[in-house]
């Protein structure tokens, strides 16, 4: 009798809408591959139907479902490096964003055993990226690559930061005798990285572990079907920045590409960013690394290398590095009454700089000290507004260091009346056959006080919303409303504000994806079953 029970709940339990089930991607297995190449993929994670369905953000891939857990992913000959997200979605809910990394160099992957440096997987000299994975506790991973007295060894593995692989990543590189030579726990974010010049000709030994990102009791190393990689391994040019560190929309501008084993050659490029860009890839054929740069309508200007200051007059942005000086002092004259925001960044497009940002008036006396803009952010930014006499800012690393890799990239940009905002969520459901409340938290900036209307945009089919319009008596946060008809489905929109000839689109930033996006999920209500509440 009692286990004729237990089937009924489970039968009971299957048919009730209120367990829905929304998809869910733990992981993407290899997480990545090269331009122009098709990997085949394991989709770990909870899937209630398959094939799901599938919104992909990039048309640099398609994503084409095989048998259960598994996708090929075609990636376009002309694709651009970088994070490809994408996500999978029921009329239960939507899986969060994962990023399949596109990358420029041959990948392979790798293979067990290799976990001692007596027996490494070989891979030459590079370049080459590994997909890998920490499959059990206590697992540590070991590459052999030949290197040249003389030659640059560089490797970046990415792990927690991209993947999201739950994983606090070290590297060490080891002689062809096991002596270690180099290592390195926390380059980027919690990701190792290491360049190093090798002292004679060999077989140089790059060796991988990991612990876990949130720290536990064990005292050994750490490792899971999730702790998955992407290794970067090479003697050959490796892009790490290029300078400037912002192109400037509309016209052509010369770069010079920074990292190692780039010939003066090689590293000199012109580009011709469009206008409606804000922000472009830089890599180059036969080079590991790429990067990330700023596409602005401001100048683009660089910190004189002979000069111990600069004359700043008027919006620009500039990139500079403190590798020869350790401090750059800049004078500024705006006119009276001009209000200027002088944003530093650094840490948040990989440099080592932590910078520190003094403001003194003409007598020296300090008028401001910048370190940290919060808690989460350890670039910098300070505000000014001119009194028509002249100010000056010097910019130096808090730890007082310096170096090739202590770059830092200074928007200059005036503050105009302006707003911002937020949507404050991912999924929205209604309640009791009431409409959907969509948070939105709101500033405005510099007196901005005229009307903002707020309108949810690309509404799924059965989906209704009014505008919202903001005044400058609103205060912050205000509920957008979407009302459900009886045929609604469950699917994605966007939320935009708008004020005056300003448009702006409602923005996630997906810091550790390297990324943005700005969709967000509606669902359908779920009807409890009556009949058994009445029974319980």
């Amino acid at each position: 009798m009692r286990h004729w029970l237990y089937l009924i709940i489970v039968v009971l339990v299957l048919q009730n809408p209120c367990w829905a089930v929304p998809p869910v991607i733990t992981n993407i297995f290899p997480s990545g591959g090269q331009i122009g190449s098709t990997v085949l993929v394991n989709l770990n994670g909870t899937f209630p139907e398959w094939p799901p369905k599938i919104v992909v953000y990039s048309p640099d891939i398609k994503i084409e479902f095989k048998e259960k857990n598994k996708a090929s992913i075609i990636i376009d000959p002309k694709a651009s490096p970088g994070p490809k997200l994408f996500r999978v979605f029921n009329k239960d809910g939507t899986s969060a964003p994962k990023a399949f990394w596109v990358g420029t160099i041959p990948e392979i992957e790798e293979v067990e055993p290799n976990n001692t440096y007596l027996k490494p997987q070989s891979v030459g000299a590079g370049p080459v990226l590994i997909n890998g994975k920490f499959g059990v506790a206590g697992d540590t991973d070991s590459f052999a690559v030949e290197a040249k007295k003389g030659q640059t060894i560089v490797a970046h593995l990415l792990g927690n930061h991209g993947i999201e692989s739950p994983m606090d990543a070290a590297m060490q590189i080891l002689s062809p005798d096991g002596f270690i030579l180099a290592e390195n726990h926390d380059r980027f974010g919690l990701d190792p990285f290491i360049a190093f010049i090798a002292p004679n000709d060999g077989a140089y030994r790059i060796r991988v572990f990991a612990f876990p990102s949130t720290p536990d009791t064990t005292i050994r190393f750490s490792g899971a079907d999730t702790y998955i990689y992407r290794l970067t391994i090479t003697t050959g040019p490796y892009i790490d920045h290029a300078f400037p560190l912002s192109l400037q929309t509309g016209k052509p501008q010369s770069l010079q590409l920074k990292g190692w084993n780039l010939s003066k050659e090689f590293a000199a490029i012109t580009m011709n960013a469009s206008p409606t860009l804000n922000e472009t890839r830089i890599f180059k054929t036969g080079a590991a690394g790429n990067l990330s740069v700023l596409c602005t309508s401001y100048p683009s200007l660089m910190f004189p290398i002979d000069k111990h200051s600069m004359l700043l007059e008027s919006p620009c942005i500039i990139s500079g590095c403190l590798d020869v000086k350790k401090d750059h002092s800049f004078e500024l004259r705006f006119k009276k009454g001009d209000k200027y925001k002088l944003k530093i960044d650094a840490r948040s497009i990989g440099s080592d700089l932590d910078p520190l940002v003094v403001q003194k008036d003409a007598l020296g006396k300090e008028l401001k000290r910048v370190d940290d803009e919060g808690a989460a952010s350890r670039d910098a930014s300070v505000e000014v507004t001119s009194t028509g006499e002249p100010t000056f800012l010097k910019i130096s690393d808090l730890h007082n260091h310096g170096g090739e890799t202590y770059y830092y990239r200074m928007s200059v940009i005036p503050i105009n009346p302006d707003f911002e905002f937020s949507v404050d969520g991912e999924s929205f459901a209604p309640k009791d056959n009431k409409p959907v409340e969509v948070p939105i938290k709101f500033s405005r900036v510099a007196g901005h006080s005229a009307d903002i209307i707020f309108k949810a945009q690309d509404l799924p089919q059965g989906w209704s919303a009014e505008e919202l319009i903001v005044t400058a008596k609103t205060v912050s946060p205000v509920k957008l409303l979407i009302k459900p008809d009886g045929k609604a489905i469950a699917g994605l929109f966007k939320v935009t504000g708008k004020s005056g000839d300003v448009l702006k689109t409602g923005i996630r930033n997906l810091p550790f994806l390297e990324s943005t996006l700005d969709d967000y999920y509606l669902l359908t209500e779920f009807k409890e079953n009556k009949e058994i509440k009445k029974k319980n």
